[in-house]
């Protein structure tokens, strides 16, 4: 049964691993995917877009909240869409059904991202988090952890028809009358 899966991204940058001990600290966010075509067997990838011969289609959204590259000090949201491959990556790996890692780029202005030195940042493997703010002087990486969130509780479900909440009435009714009349006779 195929259903829409909400997780959590957290990013955790220790002072000794970044440049400016200032930009350490917990940088979060949030994704959803709909698991209908993963097998839960092996390594599996899903894709936003229509997905290729080995990622499939089902990643449904992708927000992670991190700085602004030119300061560094105002909080930005982004997207799936802020990714330099947009709409073939992001990419979000599985371990038999399980989120394993990210795979998102962001590379602002086209001029090399963090491989050039410049601002960005990246997911990559093994649950790595690198970046680079205000054109190369700060620098850094951090441990990526990703988190299912719990699943909301099963939903009641309602009445099919305007004739079975009528059935019911009359049933509870009928059962309340029945004890009625028996502690009447007693």
């Amino acid at each position: 049964m195929a259903a829409t899966i909400t997780g959590t991204i957290k990013v955790k940058i220790e002072a000794e691993y970044v440049n400016d001990p200032k930009f350490a600290g917990v940088y979060t966010g949030d994704f959803s995917y709909d698991d209908t075509h993963l097998t839960k067997v092996g390594t599996e990838f899903l894709v936003m877009n229509d997905g290729d011969y080995q990622a499939r289609p089902g990643l449904l959204s992708l927000n992670f909240r991190f700085l602004d590259f030119a300061t560094g000090l105002t909080p930005v949201t982004y997207t799936a869409s802020d990714d330099s491959e947009f709409p073939d990556a992001p990419v979000l790996g599985f371990e038999n059904g399980v989120p394993s890692q990210f795979g998102m780029q962001v590379a602002p202005g086209n001029d090399g991202g963090i491989w050039g030195g410049k601002n960005g940042f990246l997911f990559g493997d093994p649950r790595a988090f690198i970046f680079v703010l205000r054109d190369g002087a700060v620098k850094g990486d951090g441990l990526v952890t990703l988190e299912i969130n719990e699943s909301p509780p099963p939903t009641v479900p309602e009445n099919a028809s305007p004739l079975a909440s009528l059935l019911a009435f009359l049933g509870l009714g009928a059962a309340h009358l029945w004890r009625n009349s028996r502690k009447a006779s007693n």
